[in-house]
Parts: structure tokens; sequence; C-alpha cells
């Protein structure tokens, strides 16, 4: 079985109104019939060959509500991919509450400062998306931030070049398919999958229809630009 990063979003109910946020939301009851079955294949820290990796990205307060006790009962660890710039606001987890999780053997991460599409910006905007959002989490929790996690799935050359002179030890993403060392390509979860295909999965990667509707969204956003097909992808889920 091939190594998999498994990417949450929200666990029960998001509330912070982003378009699409829906989609990933996966109801507590199936989180916990996932974290049993992800228990029964077994999880370690990045760097030691993990057959499956969980992550968490945004620092939705579902998290730490209905995440953080159901990993703790079954002894599993994970990524928390925090957007600082949103800590303590509504929706969102406060710092003790970052803080419980890394006490307890969480591994935090970096979302960036303001989930903006990184490569629309300035190298200047660029560096404050990951090195603020980095030095803020340090200070504040008083480890190292090694890993950052891409908002919203757009990257290019320039932004894994300032990651690495950032300090990251790597970048999670969100296409499946990367994994040369540096960038590790994350599966997402969404909330309408039922157990079987969950399984599925972890054990064999995402199905044929899937995998192409993978690179039909690569493809779209060559094709289209960035900010038309997120204009046009937000369109779509608004109906």
């Amino acid at each position: 079985m091939k190594n998999k990063i498994l990417m949450y979003h929200s666990i029960g109910i998001s509330h912070n109104g982003e378009i699409g946020a829906g989609l990933y939301s996966v109801p507590v009851k199936n989180f916990e019939q996932q974290m049993e079955l992800v228990h029964t294949t077994g999880t370690v820290p990045f760097g030691d060959c993990p057959c499956c990796i969980i992550t968490f990205d945004d620092g939705d307060i579902t998290n730490y509500r209905h995440a953080y006790p159901v990993l703790q009962l079954l002894g599993l660890k994970a990524y928390f991919f925090i957007l600082a710039g949103r800590v303590g606001t509504e929706g969102y987890m406060r710092w003790e509450q970052i803080r419980e999780l890394k006490n307890s053997g969480m591994v935090i991460g970096s979302h960036a400062m303001t989930h903006r599409i990184l490569t629309e910006l300035s190298d200047a905007d660029l560096d404050y998306e990951l090195r603020e959002s980095k030095k803020i989490l340090e200070d504040n929790l008083g480890c190292p931030i090694d890993f950052f996690s891409v908002p919203r799935g757009f990257y290019n050359k320039k932004v894994i070049k300032k990651a690495k002179e950032a300090g990251y030890k790597a970048v999670f993403t969100s296409k499946p398919s990367d994994n040369d060392g540096y960038r590790l390509g994350r599966i997402a979860v969404k909330g309408s999958w039922s157990l079987g295909y969950f399984k599925r999965v972890i054990n064999s990667g995402l199905s044929f229809n899937d995998r192409a509707i993978e690179k039909i969204k690569d493809s779209s956003k060559l094709l289209l630009g960035v900010k038309n097909y997120d204009r046009l992808r937000s369109l779509a889920l608004k109906k």
C-alpha cells in the first residue's frame, strides 16, 4: 500500500463562510468511523515512512471540538495547519486550544495568514504570508513551525522557492500526485464519501473517475488561469 496523506477541513458543520466549504465538511460520525479504520492501518509522523498521515487545514474550531477528542481516544497523531491571521476569530481555534493540540503531540504547521491565492501575490505579499504566519505561530507556541500547507491549492515554482527560503522543511499540497520529497500531495476527504470508498482510498487511492476529475481540474487551471478558474468555480458552487 502506498503512503497516503489525507486532508481534512471541518468536522461537522463549518461556519467559515467560504464558497465550497460544505463539500469538505465531514460529518462527525463519518470521521469517527474513518479514524477507527485508520487506527487499524496505522499512522506515524512525517519522515518515518508512514502508510497514512492525517492533516487538517484552516484551524477550524470543529477540528478541536470534534476531531481532536477522536484522535486522542484512538492515540492518533495529526498535522494541524493554522491560518495565523484568523486565530481567535469566529469559527476558528484560539491560541490556548492550539497550544493544547501541540502539547498533546500534534504537529502544528502554517496555512499562511489570510488564505489568499499565493500565485497572485507580489513578492512582498508572498513573503508576508509565508514568513509572518511562521513567526506568529512560533512566537505564540514556542516551537519551530517546519511545515506549510498551500491555501486553496494554487502554487508555482516561486511559491515553493519562497517557502524553502522561509525555512519550511516541506510543503503540503492538494495535488495527490505531488511527491518529490519537499512537495507532499494530499487527498482531500469529502463529506459525501462512504466508509467503503474511504477504505478504498487509503488502500489504493482515488477511483479512476476521481483521478480523471483531478486531471481535468489541473488542466482547467492551466488553460483558464488562476483568477478565471477560481471565479468559474465559485459561480458553479453558488448554484
